[in-house]
Parts: structure tokens; C-alpha cells; sequence
């Protein structure tokens, strides 16, 4: 049910209940997260799981330079007579630039502030790397980091 489709509910349309969450000192309006994956991947994306009802996000991995992606991401099989399609994640960290994704972070972080915002980074092996990118990323004003060493 979106919020959209509440009207017809008690307390002008909101359900009553309290799902929301303090995790390390990070508050969300409910346990329900997404991880860092394809539907965290930008802004646009993000802004529609908050608008879902999603509480938090981690922000698809960053590291300084943008990959490219392996292809394809669909495979199928004939399996018993049938043909069988699956669709498999195969991408590893963003391809999008580090630059784009801390501005949209910032941005959105601004737009929803009672919503978790945490954000996945993945460097090579470098004191002065790690430095580096966990400085501009907490610059963006993101609840947390995950940090991806192996």
C-alpha cells in the first residue's frame, strides 16, 4: 500500500504503527533497508525507494574510478523440453562517476534527512586511497560507510 493509497485509514491516513529504528545511532522510519545493489545506484532510484516506504539504503559501491561492467546479465537453458530465462547480477561496483554519485548523495540526503543513508566504497589497498574517498563521502552528510577491504 503506498502513502498515496492510506487515505482510507485511521490517524488521517496513517497506519498508527511505529516500525522506526535507531541502529548505531542511526535512525530510520523502519528496519527495512535496501542493500548495495542495482536499485541503489543513483539518485532517481533512491528517491523512489524512500517514496515506496523503504527506511534506508546503502548506496551502490563507489571507488574513485567507474568500472565496466561485464555483459550479458540474462542467460536462459533448456531445461526438461523448456526454455528457462534468468536474470543474474553480475555487476560488481558502480560505473558511474564518483563525482555524480557524492552529489546525488548529498542531495538526496538533504531531501529525506530522517531516512538512513549509508554508503558502500570499495579502493585498492592504500592508506592514502581509503583517506581520500571516506573524506569526500562522509562530506556528503551519509549516516554510515561500508567498507569493502577484500
Amino acid at each position: 500500500m503506498t502513502r498515496k493509497d492510506n487515505a482510507g485509514l485511521p490517524n488521517g491516513g496513517e497506519w498508527g504503527i511505529d516500525l522506526s529504528i535507531d541502529f548505531c545511532g542511526v535512525k530510520a522510519p523502519n528496519p527495512f533497508w535496501l542493500a548495495s545493489a542495482p536499485p541503489t545506484n543513483s539518485a532517481y532510484q533512491v528517491r523512489r525507494a524512500y517514496d515506496a516506504g523503504w527506511g534506508g539504503v546503502v548506496w551502490k559501491t563507489l571507488s574513485h574510478e567507474p568500472i565496466v561492467n561485464v555483459s550479458s546479465r540474462y542467460g536462459s537453458i533448456d531445461y526438461d523440453s523448456r526454455k528457462v530465462a534468468g536474470l543474474n547480477n553480475i555487476e560488481l561496483i558502480t560505473d558511474r562517476s564518483l563525482e555524480d554519485n557524492l552529489r546525488e548523495i548529498e542531495s538526496v540526503k538533504k531531501d529525506y534527512p530522517d531516512h538512513a543513508l549509508f554508503v558502500s566504497l570499495m579502493v585498492e589497498s592504500k592508506r592514502e586511497t581509503w583517506h581520500d574517498i571516506v573524506k569526500q563521502t562522509q562530506a556528503t552528510g551519509c549516516d554510515g560507510l561500508e567498507l569493502n577491504f577484500g
